[in-house]
């Protein structure tokens, strides 16, 4: 574990350093168009590097020191922080469909931005419209300027094309990940392998392209690339459905977010499908009436709760994450020749830490 701690901050203060010196040379660019231009770029830098685990750099450098561990790519960490800009363009747009006004302690860019129109005098409606279109700009910004970073890296070509044809994988999949959960909401013949399909595309698609990015840039081969593909895909399955878990049973002082949330707002989680499988018609009936409902008091969001327990529903989910996490660690042993064993029990080590993670 030790090993695994100082591994992290290194790599996290790297990572770091490479993400704010690339949204400076975007900052430099663009003031020399306006003051305004300044100002936005700035507003993208703030929001980026207000928090955040850098979970998905550091996998594209571990992905690549697994393979090679002395690093002879002079840019491996710009091109790293790929994979964070798109995941924080994302994010961008998740807050504005939410509706969320933070992220990370402060506010979101369609706050922001909604906030600066009022300031000018303008109507709610002006600055609704405002803040909504800003922010769309704004995902897009950053969706390109990730594509922007692996070209920034100057990695030989073969290389860059590669890891533009995952970058441009992931960012498809999140796409047609989140089209597949808004139907789901509605779908009643959605299952718990759509779900698992929909957390592959959606959450898992940007762990496993960001370590075959890295092991890319080390010239891995097919055994080794798949292995950690393979890891990549369950580890993230396996994220999600603990993300679900603390979205219903977690302790909101730690995970910052509502606990009651998924419940009220009666999304499909793989809670949920675990109670549909397991709950007699009767119980399923009394379910429906209550996950979802308008105007939820705390005592039917704790009954929903209980429901999940009674009907085994926690337990699986639990179950469930625990045979996608040893699946996937089990898969790095497939590489042939091995990857490096520092960096592969450093992936163990993280996945252990992402599954138990209380936050």
């Amino acid at each position: 574990m030790s090993e695994y701690l100082d591994i992290l901050k290194e790599e996290v203060k790297l990572v770091e350093a490479a993400l704010r010196e690339f949204l400076d040379t975007k900052i430099d660019s663009a003031a020399k168009l306006s003051s305004w231009h300044k100002q936005y770029y700035e507003n993208i830098k703030e929001y980026m590097t207000r928090g955040g685990k850098r979970l998905r750099p550091i996998l594209v450098v571990v992905g690549f020191k697994a393979i090679k561990e002395n690093v002879d790519i002079d840019h491996l960490y710009r091109a790293a922080c790929s994979v964070e800009i798109l995941h924080n363009g994302s994010l961008l747009h998740d807050d504005l469909i939410d509706h969320d006004e933070t992220r990370r302690g402060g506010r979101t860019f369609h706050a922001t931005y909604r906030d600066i129109s009022s300031e000018r005098g303008e109507s709610k409606t002006v600055a609704f419209d405002y803040g909504m279109t800003m922010a769309i700009l704004g995902g897009d910004s950053l969706i390109n300027l990730g594509a922007e970073a692996i070209t920034a890296a100057k990695l030989d070509a073969d290389v860059g094309m590669l890891c533009q044809h995952y970058y441009q994988f992931a960012y498809s999949n999140l796409v047609d990940g989140v089209l597949l959960e808004m139907n789901m909401i509605t779908d009643e013949d959605s299952t718990s392998e759509m779900y698992l399909q929909m957390v592959r595309m959606k959450t898992a698609v940007l762990f496993d392209r960001s370590l075959m990015m890295g092991a890319a840039m080390a010239r891995a081969n097919e055994s080794q690339l798949q292995a950690l593909m393979e890891f990549g895909i369950k580890v993230g399955q396996a994220f999600q459905v603990q993300d679900d878990i603390l979205g219903s049973f977690g302790d909101e002082k730690k995970t910052g977010k509502s606990t009651s949330g998924d419940i009220r707002e009666g999304k499909k989680t793989m809670l949920v499908f675990e109670t549909y499988d397991k709950a007699t018609p009767e119980r399923r009936e009394e379910f429906d009436a209550l996950y979802g409902k308008e105007g939820m008091s705390e005592e039917e969001v704790d009954k929903v709760r209980s429901i999940f327990r009674d009907m085994g529903s926690l337990k699986a989910c639990q179950e469930l994450m625990d045979h996608l996490l040893t699946t996937g660690q089990a898969s790095l042993d497939k590489a042939e020749p091995a990857l490096n064993p520092k960096y592969k029990s450093f992936l163990i080590e993280m996945s252990n830490f992402l599954i138990q993670r209380d936050y």
